[in-house]
């Protein structure tokens, strides 16, 4: 299958520098060359975009080509998409492996490890009752199924077990549910593949502060002998300016905002897991929850040290969140990119004026 064998070169880091990645690259392996990233965002969790190939390629090549090396595509399993699930059975987890959906994410995945050193993170997203109820079997039969459904695909393909944990009030699930759960799924996976990279984060939103609180051993996911574990968090702090619906974006954050969770995550990531890596799976501004046009210098500043500075220094990758809406970078209607904010998560970009605070901000 694509992806399947032979060294790769990555464009890790910065994204600049050209990082050799074997066939079966660690965790901290591939940490190292992931770089830059996307989130292939509402496409196979939800139907705001068409859910074909050529939606997603577009995107895909888009990114490719500036240079991001890393892929993150959520899928919702259990919950309805367009009046239909991807799973028989929402209360077993089974996975319908003749639905027509799969086989486009199948393509999907397959056409993104067909691009050079591109690492590819697959998920389970808006899981609502298996989240809100603990239906820790059904997640252990989702990976088993997903992990031997993919089984041929090559290491750069990637499994994230559980996206965001909260419960249907927005309430974080129980530490010891998550850590059941992640436990059952990650021994289904590693009982088809010992090698497949695995990601876990936090209970409710996958912020930085969940992972201490809730991870204070790796017992649950090898015990931390695992070199094939990795650990997630997404960064949208301040929610106040990062979120959406926001009112107006001149929010005085500081560098601190931007290099604090990732100094948790740090901290925790050196000492309790034992120096695993750890990947910003999302972040962004929800700008356009507001405004038509990103004319934002504020917001531009926020993309252009995110990445560069504060992630390269940790020595994370990440992915921003691009949903084509509220988040948009790429544009899907036009196939272009349609703002300047792809310039600026590589370290620099034109802003409106000389003012961080300008006009497009108020």
């Amino acid at each position: 299958m694509s992806g399947s064998g032979g060294s790769q070169v990555s464009s890790g880091g910065t994204g600049g520098d050209l990082i050799p990645v074997g066939e079966d690259p660690t965790a901290l392996e591939a940490a190292q060359a992931m770089g830059r990233g996307v989130n292939l965002g509402q496409i196979f969790e939800s139907t705001q975009h068409p859910r074909t190939l050529e939606a997603a390629s577009a995107k895909i090549d888009a990114y490719y080509e500036r240079g991001f090396r890393t892929l993150r595509i959520p899928i919702t399993w259990t919950e309805a998409v367009d009046g239909n699930l991807l799973v028989t059975d929402a209360t077993t987890g089974e996975v319908n492996r003749e639905h027509p959906r799969l086989a486009v994410i199948e393509s999907v995945v397959d056409y993104a490890l067909s691009k050079p050193g591109l690492f590819v993170i697959i998920n389970a997203h808006h899981e609502v009752a298996l989240k809100t109820e603990s239906r820790s079997a059904v997640l252990e039969r989702l990976w088993q199924d997903v992990a031997d459904i993919f089984k041929d695909r090559g290491h750069r393909l990637l499994f994230e077990l559980l996206n965001e944990p909260h419960r249907e009030d927005s309430s974080a699930m129980p530490a010891a549910d998550l850590r059941q759960m992640i436990g059952l799924a990650y021994d289904q996976v590693r009982a088809v593949d010992t090698k497949r990279i695995v990601l876990f984060g936090g209970n409710q939103w996958f912020a930085a502060s969940e992972v201490p609180s809730v991870w204070t051993s790796l017992d649950e996911v090898g015990g931390g002998a695992d070199q094939y574990l990795m650990a997630t968090f997404h960064h949208y702090d301040p929610w106040t300016f990062c979120g959406d619906n926001q009112g107006t974006y001149d929010d005085a954050w500081t560098d601190a905002n931007q290099s604090g969770p990732m100094d948790t995550m740090a901290d925790w990531a050196s000492t309790v897991g034992g120096g695993i890596p750890v990947f910003i799976g999302e972040w962004g501004v929800g700008w356009g929850s507001v405004y038509s046009t990103l004319t934002c210098n504020n917001i531009r500043q926020w993309y252009t040290t995110f990445h560069s500075q504060h992630a390269t220094a940790h020595g994370f990758p990440t992915a921003v969140w691009d949903d084509g809406g509220w988040f948009k970078i790429f544009d899907h209607g036009s196939g272009a990119f349609d703002n300047n904010l792809i310039d600026c998560i590589e370290g620099s970009c034109e802003w409106d004026g000389t003012q961080r605070m300008n006009d497009g901000c108020l």
